[in-house]
């Protein structure tokens, strides 16, 4: 009967060995699986975390290019960087300036004060439930896009009646390409081009000394022996409309007549500008003139301008700015549109203004941004010396003889597109 007992006491504790063994294995694999779980969602929430640093740091860099880029180029609109809390320049970068965007993320940036800023902006993230802060730092390049890179171009059609060269270049700013500045038949580039978004390119019997730009829908009804450069058919652009510039404290102007000495000769305008300022003008009817070292702009709600002088030259030049929100306007007659260099002088066409002329045998030289407008060239002169510059405009009408000169100076001292990227890397 002892020797019973002691091997059901055995057998007890048999079993109690294995159900401990069991209940061991089962906290291990239970142990295992949880930290299994863990380890995922660590990993998730790391993954998670490394894809916002970035985020975070595109954040920082989308602030810098709006600090670089205020508004539309054209309007020469300034950023006040100290109310935005960038401050002045110090060792040569703006910033660093710091943003928190979610509870757990943030960024600091800066960009340098090079011609064309270099950005370097850092992502923050901390993961929840953890002290880790998982970091990502981008550099960005940037470049200025110049406005006019193109002797004209339209939102659709470009049609040319008459014959002879319709478009070359030049450049002011080149000896070997200008003669003190201005063009020369003898002294011709082939960067004349022309594009067309939508619509037809009709040159007529014209020719084009450059390449022609047409959008993917848009069609060259011309030769192939009428372009000198090549047929593009892959051209995208954005021809955004310009902002009304805020008139707030411009003056009223009413015709300040008067004679300007040119050349000693006594030359009468209906405006004289001698000094900057800003100006509403509700109905433009005559001639201007803006002395040197004058930047002078108009707000025209309507008239037409007979002509227009822009004096000085190189860092001494005046400028004159246009501003046109009349539905339809007209410069020319038999007065010259001269800024001296196209850089000089801009007639910025608001979204009102659907209607340009250029009329008689007036030359102009200076630039045309208007994308709501559909420009008609009438007449023409005799000579070589019509359109001087760059024009953008909604649709463009040849009406006779005819020519533009694209002034390659344009692509860098004429208004720009703003700050574009044009490489990333993260560091």
């Amino acid at each position: 009967m002892k020797l019973s007992v002691r091997n059901r006491k055995r057998e007890q504790g048999g079993i109690l060995i294995v159900t401990l063994f069991i209940l061991v294995a089962i906290f291990i694999a239970l142990g295992s699986y949880l930290m299994l779980v863990r380890c995922h969602y660590v990993s998730i929430m790391r993954s998670q975390g490394w894809n916002d640093a970035m985020a975070m740091a595109e954040a920082g860099v989308e602030e810098a290019l709006a600090q670089l880029n205020p508004g539309a180029t054209t309007t020469n609109i300034s950023v006040n960087r100290s109310a935005n809390g960038w401050g002045s320049p110090a060792n040569g970068f703006y910033g660093p300036v710091s943003r928190t965007v979610m509870s757990n993320g943030n960024y600091s940036v800066v960009f340098n004060t090079a011609t064309f800023p270099i950005i370097y902006s850092t992502g923050y993230v901390t993961m929840p439930d953890t002290s880790v802060t998982l970091r990502r730092v981008v550099q960005v390049a940037t470049t200025n896009v110049p406005l006019f890179n193109i002797a004209m171009a339209a939102r659709t059609n470009i049609t040319m009646h008459g014959n002879g060269l319709s478009a070359n270049s030049f450049d002011s700013s080149n000896t070997n390409l200008s003669t003190n500045g201005r063009f020369d038949s003898s002294k011709t580039s082939t960067n004349g081009d022309i594009a067309v978004l939508y619509g037809t390119l009709d040159p007529g019997n014209h020719s084009v000394a450059g390449d022609v730009y047409l959008g993917p829908t848009a069609t060259f009804s011309g030769g192939a022996n009428q372009v000198t450069g090549k047929v593009y058919n892959d051209f995208t652009a954005d021809f955004p409309q310009v902002a009304v510039p805020n008139t707030a404290g411009w003056l009223t102007v009413l015709p300040l007549a008067g004679n300007v000495s040119i050349g000693g000769v006594l030359t009468p305008f209906d405006y004289v500008f001698n000094t900057s300022g800003d100006y509403i003008v509700p109905a433009l009817a005559g001639k201007v003139y803006v002395n040197a070292n004058a930047n002078v702009r108009l707000y025209i709600q309507g008239g037409s301008l007979g002509g227009a002088l822009v004096a000085g030259s190189g860092a001494n030049a005046g400028h004159l700015t246009l501003y046109v929100a009349a539905a339809s306007f007209s410069m020319g007659g038999n007065g010259s549109i001269d800024g001296g260099k196209a850089a000089n002088l801009s007639y910025i066409g608001l979204p009102s203004n659907t209607s340009i002329s250029l009329s008689g045998n007036a030359a102009f030289t200076g630039t045309i941004y208007a994308p709501s407008a559909s420009l008609t060239l009438n007449g023409g002169g005799n000579n070589d010396y019509d359109f001087v510059g760059s024009c953008i405009a909604a649709a463009v009408t040849f009406n006779g003889h005819f020519m533009f000169h694209f002034d390659e100076d344009l692509l860098n001292s004429g208004a720009s597109r703003g700050y574009l990227a044009v490489s990333w890397a993260e560091l």
